[in-house]
């Protein structure tokens, strides 16, 4: 498919901090631009990392401060600066879709589309009706995995018209495997041949990293040379450090804070872990899948199907930690099996969730004037034809 003649797209999101949604919407944001398409980003709280980082690459990363539930009503600045910017789509992401979406519509955008990235491990009372509200002015939502697009219609009782699944693509040609890079063990000063467990997460209560340092506990009395190694930062890091510290781990449990690139640190992890309540399409997950590690998850949202429901992976229950570290600990007794699965794992990430049809898929729904309600794989078709 040649690319379509050139749009202005604005997203729109709460921050461009380093978690999962914030760098899909950049690496969208790139490969959109790479495509002729006039890109900008409009944050509704604050900046970030991200920003920065795209600031330098001459992107344009523009901050209009949208604060409480009354925006959602009415945001004058906003609805004054699509305006004056004049996109001719504005595409909205988690946690800014009511303001933009109902600015956007006042201000006379052409086109409105809305990405549900997951939900929180509590959504409030008055989500749906928040979700349902923002659907109103909104052409079209996608939503990055099934379970979420079954909620959103279910659940919210979105029009199951306007609704359909594309699940988040990762560079596959950028998260590869190949040999350890020493990112970790050479960084932390770990022994060469010393077990490492790795996750890349922000550190918020739907990640349940609390969860995952209890089940390393029963980890390190099997194998007491295992490391933990936690990339991310966020508002829970204090509480981290101190169950950390309670559980007399701290030689063995090592917080590297935010990464701006973990393409390097999932080759030198010897096993991926997500302890999530609840997720979208994990971004992470699918980037240390690309990269051929071995996956133990939680069985949440999308992740059973990037995991082919257990041919690419372990999956767990939620909220056990028992579960969680008898799949580590099988896993990291039995080095065959991790390469089985990370073999696997880079396959299916390569056949499903490159970035590519993503980028097309998006770029045809914002021109698009009908999408399909079937499922992910039809849907997809669909819409990059």
């Amino acid at each position: 498919m040649q690319p379509a003649s050139a749009m202005r797209v604005e997203m729109v999101l709460p921050t461009l901090l380093c978690a999962g949604m914030e760098m899909m919407t950049s690496r969208l944001t790139r490969a959109l631009a790479k495509r002729g398409h006039d890109v900008g980003i409009t944050c509704l709280e604050s900046g970030g990392a991200l920003a920065d980082e795209l600031r330098a690459e001459g992107y344009r990363i523009s901050i209009v401060p949208t604060p409480g539930l009354r925006t959602n009503l009415r945001a004058p600045a906003l609805e004054t600066w699509f305006g004056e910017r004049q996109p001719g789509v504005v595409h909205v992401h988690s946690g800014a879709w009511l303001k933009a979406a109902h600015a956007a519509r006042r201000a006379k955008v052409p086109r409105v589309v809305h990405t549900e990235h997951g939900l929180l491990d509590h959504e409030p009372w008055y989500s749906a009706l928040q979700k349902r509200l923002a659907a109103r002015h909104t052409d079209w939502i996608a939503a990055v995995s099934e379970p979420l697009r079954d909620y959103l219609i279910e659940t919210v009782k979105v029009n199951p018209r306007k609704v359909t699944a594309i699940p988040n693509g990762i560079d596959t040609s950028r998260f590869t495997p190949g040999p350890r890079t020493g990112a970790v063990r050479s960084a932390l000063r770990l022994p060469d041949d010393c077990l490492v467990i790795g996750t890349v997460a922000g550190l918020k209560p739907v990640k349940d990293h609390l969860l995952l340092l209890d089940a390393f506990t029963l980890v390190r009395a099997e194998l007491p040379q295992t490391h933990l190694v936690i990339v991310g930062e966020g508002p829970l890091r204090g509480a981290l450090e101190e169950r950390t510290r309670a559980l007399e781990l701290a030689d063995a449990v090592h917080l590297m804070g935010a990464v701006t690139d973990p393409t390097p640190i999932y080759r030198d992890l010897d096993l991926f872990v997500s302890s999530s309540k609840a997720e979208g399409t994990s971004m992470s997950i699918l980037e240390a899948m690309a990269s051929g590690a071995a996956v133990v998850a939680t069985s949440v949202g999308g992740t059973p199907d990037a995991l082919a429901h257990g041919a690419c992976g372990l999956l767990v229950p939620p909220a056990d930690s028992a579960a969680l570290a008898s799949a580590m600990v099988s896993l990291l007794r039995d080095p065959l099996e991790r390469n089985r699965f990370g073999a696997a794992a880079r396959e299916r990430a390569v056949e499903r969730y490159s970035e590519d049809a993503m980028v097309r898929t998006y770029e045809a729904l914002y021109s698009s004037s009908s999408i399909t309600p079937s499922r992910t794989t039809s849907a997809v078709a669909q819409c990059a034809g």
